[in-house]
């Protein structure tokens, strides 16, 4: 085994850890619809956050992030389809 491929074992010891309590982005929705939809995901219990996505570009908001705890994104996710759909 070469020296590098030895060094480079060492030095990957896998994934770190996620944290569960990590906000990770689920969705981008129109900006009219966020704050409703981070409305709705705190009514059934998930601890959800927005925040505007602004287009650099053309120096406008034209959309709304909504963030999820990494443990609660699935739930998350499937709640903003279900919204979507009506």
């Amino acid at each position: 085994m070469a020296f590098r491929d030895r060094i480079g074992r060492l030095l990957s010891r896998g994934a770190p850890p996620s944290d569960p309590d990590e906000l990770i982005e689920v969705a981008v929705v129109r900006l009219g619809q966020g704050p409703m939809t981070v409305a709705g995901l705190r009514e059934r219990g998930i601890d959800a956050h927005g925040a505007d996505y602004f287009n650099i570009v053309t120096n406008v908001a034209s959309d709304y992030r909504i963030l999820v705890p990494r443990r609660q994104a699935a739930e998350a996710k499937a709640l903003i389809d279900e919204f979507t759909r009506r």
